[in-house]
């Protein structure tokens, strides 16, 4: 067992943390504490000490690993350094009481798989191992383990090794279980090379970055895994990182590009893996994505010029920036500024690495977004309209309906809007929306065909309805410039999600309303005679 004494890199003066970012740089996240250093830091992880529920953070330095106490945020304080190869490049995760770091290219004496006993790093000369196994490759010629891109650590204890100088650099695997301090190697994909992965129960998945798409790989056999019948482009090619939802229905991914997108997969169907979506931070369309992790239906990403950013993924195919903060004192498209984001704290506060400004700690009410599915039909004939447009008046949802009809989206802000739909021979129709955080309304607007003319709709064109609003002592609603002719007429009341409330026949100019089983809002009412329809809006109050 190899002893390292306890070493402590220069920090930082800190004379009280400084508010960097200001309103117009965050949003719904906030900077609680930061500790700095004089050399580049690269990734994070967290740890958690159950005896005492203490929380650590565990920071790539250039030239070594830090352990810091952030169990008050607001006062960081690094506990344990331990030196090592010079690297920009370290990644650890956690298993247990223990902690496992690997770097990739590096200068000086290889650290291979560096770990450190969790449990002691209270003691003056706390526990730690350094692994350099040898291993049989392909060819059978064996290679010692000097360095790897990435790593992570399943569930059920198996240690997986991506971007090694082993083989191709795919994934080395090694279990855990027998001794946490020497894994055991079990085997290799060696496919590609893949720059990053995760894995679950049988499943890894590996981000192949020089290809440019993900696999899905079969490890129920570690000594022999089966790369799935696929591969999945991602948008700019060059897939750096991935990371899965917990149903394990969804995988996103990161491209390492100038202006690249978050991307979402649909992967509950490995003969038809699809995008779902994909989205840029607003920050910039140049920034550099790095990082994506999920955790309760967000995802929490690392942009280097822009910082931390917070997407709600709470309904699928709809990503919505609802977070973020700007950690960097850069910006555009270089490579300085956020590395990692850990958003695992039992405590829910977020630990961000900023190369150049250190470590951050930084809390977020992780706030749910408004969305909306909005579904256009021609009023005559009832059918879904194809590429209609629609617009959210003062909001930040518009485009085109798909080839259901529908258009789905999503926005930060709730409250009510004016929702216009439109299409070419089309009279365009403006209905009231009211959107509520952590919720889908469902709407349907019903467009009168232009082509309609005023002789074929009679009077029924210049029918309105009063008093609008109503008030709720009011038990009818009155037609204006009623005629005889309107009787036998259909008409019906309809919320905003569809549901049809009250339908009947006109008989006179006044209709009863069952005011006992409607609440507040705005609802459609709708009269049809022969095959024309004509909408109004009523306001109940």
């Amino acid at each position: 067992m190899a002893k390292s004494p306890l070493v402590w890199i220069s920090i930082l003066g800190l004379f009280g943390f400084e508010a960097h970012a200001q309103a117009n740089d965050s949003l719904d996240m906030r900077a609680l504490g930061r500790f700095g250093y004089t050399q580049t830091i690269n990734d994070v992880w967290g740890w958690v000490d159950t005896a005492t529920n203490k929380e650590y953070a565990l920071v790539g330095v250039q030239n070594g690993l830090s352990i810091v106490d952030v169990t008050n945020p607001t006062n960081p304080v690094q506990t344990n350094f331990f030196s090592g190869a010079s690297s920009i490049w370290r990644d650890m995760k956690t298993w247990g009481n223990y902690a496992y770091t690997v770097h990739d290219i590096f200068n000086g004496t290889s650290n291979g798989i560096f770990i450190v006993d969790m449990t002691t790093i209270y003691d003056q000369y706390p526990s730690t191992y350094t692994r350099n196994p040898m291993i049989q490759v392909p060819s059978g010629n064996f290679e010692i383990l000097q360095r790897a891109h990435n790593i992570y650590i399943d569930e059920q204890g198996y240690l997986y090794l991506f971007g090694s100088n082993i083989a191709q650099g795919g994934a080395l695997i090694f279990d855990l279980n027998p001794d946490p301090t020497n894994p055991t190697y079990l085997g290799m994909y060696n496919n590609h090379y893949l720059h990053d992965g995760v894995a679950r129960g049988d499943t890894m998945w590996g981000a192949a970055i020089n290809a440019g798409f993900f696999v899905a790989v079969d490890v129920s056999t570690p000594a022999s895994p089966v790369q799935y019948n696929f591969t999945q482009q991602t948008p700019y090619s060059f897939t750096h990182n991935i990371w899965f939802s917990d149903d394990n229905q969804r995988v996103f991914t990161t491209d390492e590009r100038s202006g690249a997108y978050i991307g979402e997969y649909d992967v509950s169907d490995f003969n038809n893996v699809s995008e779902l979506d994909r989205i840029r931070t607003k920050f910039s369309n140049d920034v550099i994505p790095h990082n994506v992790h999920f955790h309760n239906n967000f995802l929490v990403n690392s942009y280097y010029t822009a910082g931390v950013q917070i997407l709600d993924v709470s309904e699928p195919g709809i990503m919505v920036e609802t977070g973020y903060y700007d950690t960097s004192n850069d910006s555009g498209d270089g490579f300085g500024g956020c590395w990692g984001a850990y958003p695992y704290l039992p405590s829910g506060n977020i630990l961000a690495t900023d190369r150049q400004r250190g470590l951050f700690v930084l809390s977020s009410d992780y706030t749910r977004a408004s969305f909306i599915n909005v579904s256009v039909i021609d009023s005559l004939n009832q059918q879904s309209l194809i590429n209609a447009d629609v617009e959210l008046l003062g909001g930040d949802i518009s485009g085109r309906t798909n080839i259901f009809g529908n258009l789905k989206g999503g926005q930060v802000a709730s409250g009510t809007y004016s929702l216009v739909a439109s299409k070419n021979g089309y009279l365009p129709d403006t209905i009231s929306v009211s959107l509520s955080p952590g919720n889908m309304l469902n709407v349907q607007v019903a467009l009168l065909p232009a082509n309609v003319s005023l002789d074929e709709m009679g009077p029924l064109r210049s029918l309105d309805i009063y008093p609008n609003p109503l008030q709720g002592d009011q038990a009818s609603l009155q037609l204006s410039k009623w005629s005889d002719d309107f009787k036998g007429a259909q008409y019906r009341l309809i919320d905003l999600n569809g549901r049809v409330l009250q339908s009947g026949t006109l008989e006179a100019k006044q209709v009863d309303l069952a005011q006992n089983q409607l609440a507040e809002g705005v609802y459609q009412f709708q009269i049809s005679t022969g095959n024309y329809q004509r909408s109004f809006r009523l306001m109940i109050l």
